[in-house]
C-alpha cells in the first residue's frame, strides 16, 4: 500500500512527465530532468515506475482514463442532455492534449496504441448511441470513429499552423474552447446548405458513383 507521501510523489512525477514528454518529446527527455521537476530523486522515479518506458505507460494510462471519463460521463444520455451537464474545459485538458499531440507526432507504437484505444472507446460509444437512436448508423463504424477522433485531435498536431491562421492557441483553455465549439458545430450541423447540396446524402451518393469503378479496378 502506498503512503500519502508516495501517492503525492507519484502524482508529481506523472505531472512532470506529462509536461516534459508533451513539450520536449519522449526521446529527448531524461528521467533526471523529470525527477528534478517533480522535486524527487531519479532513483525514486525508477522505484515507482521501473523505467522511462514504464513512466510513459503510466502517462498513457492516465491520459486514456481522462478521455474515457469524458466519454463515460455522457453515458447513455441524450446528446443535448449530456451537453447541458458539460462542465467546460478544465485546466487539466491542455497539458494532456499537448502530451497526446507530441506522442502522436513521434509515431511510436506506444502512442499509436493509446490513440487506437481512444478510437475503440469512441466506436463503442457511437454504437451504443446508434442503438439508442441518438447517432446515425454507418456502414463503416471503425473508420467513422477514427475520423471523429482525428477531427478532435488533429488540430493539435498542427497547433502552430492553426495559431498562425486563426490567432488561437488551442493549447490554452480559451483556444481549446474555440476549437471544440467549431468542431461541435461541424459535427452537429455540417457546413452545406440545401442550396449547395440538394438533399442529405447527395455528396456521398455522387462520391460512391464516381469512385465505384476505381474500387473494382484495384
Amino acid at each position: 500500500m502506498h503512503s500519502v507521501e508516495d501517492l503525492t510523489a507519484l502524482a508529481r512525477i506523472r505531472a512532470a512527465a506529462l509536461n516534459r514528454f508533451g513539450t520536449g518529446g519522449f526521446a529527448a527527455t531524461s528521467v533526471r530532468v523529470i525527477a528534478s521537476d517533480a522535486g524527487v530523486s531519479p532513483a525514486l522515479v525508477l522505484h515507482h515506475f521501473g523505467s522511462k518506458d514504464g513512466l510513459r505507460q503510466a502517462c498513457n494510462e492516465y491520459a486514456f482514463t481522462f478521455f474515457e471519463g469524458m466519454i463515460r460521463r455522457a453515458g447513455d444520455r441524450q446528446p443535448t442532455e449530456a451537453m447541458s451537464q458539460f462542465g467546460g474545459v478544465t485546466d487539466e485538458a491542455p497539458p494532456l492534449m499537448r502530451y497526446l499531440m507530441k506522442q502522436a507526432s513521434e509515431d511510436s507504437p506506444a502512442a499509436n496504441d493509446l490513440v487506437a484505444r481512444i478510437v475503440e472507446l469512441t466506436k463503442q460509444s457511437l454504437e451504443a448511441n446508434t442503438a439508442r437512436g441518438y447517432v446515425k448508423p454507418t456502414v463503416d463504424p471503425d473508420m467513422r470513429a477514427a475520423i471523429l477522433v482525428m477531427l478532435r485531435l488533429g488540430p493539435f498536431l498542427l497547433s502552430g499552423a492553426v495559431q498562425q491562421a486563426t490567432g488561437a492557441d488551442i493549447l490554452t483553455p480559451e483556444g481549446l474552447r474555440r476549437m471544440y465549439r467549431t468542431t461541435i458545430e461541424i459535427v452537429e450541423s455540417g457546413i452545406y446548405t440545401r442550396e449547395g447540396v440538394p438533399h442529405e446524402g447527395a455528396l456521398l451518393e455522387l462520391y460512391d458513383a464516381n469512385t465505384e469503378g476505381e474500387a473494382h479496378d484495384r
